[in-house]
């Protein structure tokens, strides 16, 4: 009975695994549809089933050793996972942040255009000064997301 309790938890990570995969694959559709809204929540939504997969792997390797998951895990153990958890979900933060940012920057220039048709340079440049900064943004949050993701592979 116990076994099969762990079974099932180890196919409900391939279950959640599946519909992270199918997520990315439905993010990919809508950035190529050019609506960052839907792909963003599609993003959001593999993140979650990702998480789902580990909190089962964990569930069925506490069912597989009940006492040895809580005898053989040392404090250092656990401050190292939840390091590496809080790691990729800052990551994944500053991610959605520099996706959020070039939105940001997309619309500026938009606006840029928009003014400079209209014959207002001043406020073009403006725009176009404002959509550089979102841009210069974004890659500085994108670059951190990737150290927290180097620092996270580098502790495991």
């Amino acid at each position: 009975m116990v076994s099969d309790n762990a079974a099932h938890h180890r196919e409900a990570a391939g279950r959640h695994q599946v519909a992270a995969q199918n997520h990315e694959r439905a993010a990919r559709f809508w950035d190529e549809q050019r609506d960052p809204e839907r792909a963003e929540l599609q993003r959001e939504m593999a993140e979650y089933e990702r998480h789902g997969a580990e909190l089962e792997r964990r569930w069925a390797e506490l069912i597989d050793d009940p006492d040895g998951a809580r005898t053989d895990t040392s404090a250092g153990e656990l401050v190292r996972r939840h390091t590496r958890q809080a790691a990729k979900h800052g990551s994944w933060i500053l991610m959605q942040l520099a996706n959020t940012l070039e939105r940001s920057a997309g619309l500026a220039e938009k606006h840029a255009q928009r003014r400079e048709q209209a014959g207002r340079a001043d406020d073009a440049a403006a725009e176009r000064h404002a959509a550089k900064r979102a841009h210069e943004a974004a890659q500085r949050a994108r670059s951190q997301a990737e150290e927290w993701l180097q620092i996270m592979k580098n502790r495991k």
